[in-house]
């Protein structure tokens, strides 16, 4: 059986290491969590856009149900991403 170094894994494969060892990349839905209304909430669904962390199509569905996805505006502090074993 192959056996592979812990830091040599986790430099060759970032993401698969980092899905084994349990830690979870902030979404787009958790980011919206920390909106405080429809605008701010549309400015990071934009950002994330612009950057391609998500689909055009993807984006288009978040801001016509934007009035739908209001129940996760300010229901998480910013920065409290450790609370639930998010990495920034």
């Amino acid at each position: 059986m192959l056996e592979w170094r812990k830091e040599k894994f986790r430099r060759m494969f970032p993401n698969l290491f980092n899905e084994l060892e349990g830690d979870k990349i902030p979404t787009i839905l958790d980011h919206l969590e920390i909106c405080e209304d429809e605008r701010e909430a549309l400015e990071i669904i934009e950002y994330f856009e612009r950057r391609e962390e998500i689909t055009p199509e993807y984006a288009s569905f978040l801001k016509t149900n934007i009035d739908k996805l209001k129940f996760l505006f300010k229901t998480r502090k910013r920065g409290d991403y450790t609370r639930r074993g998010l990495v920034d």
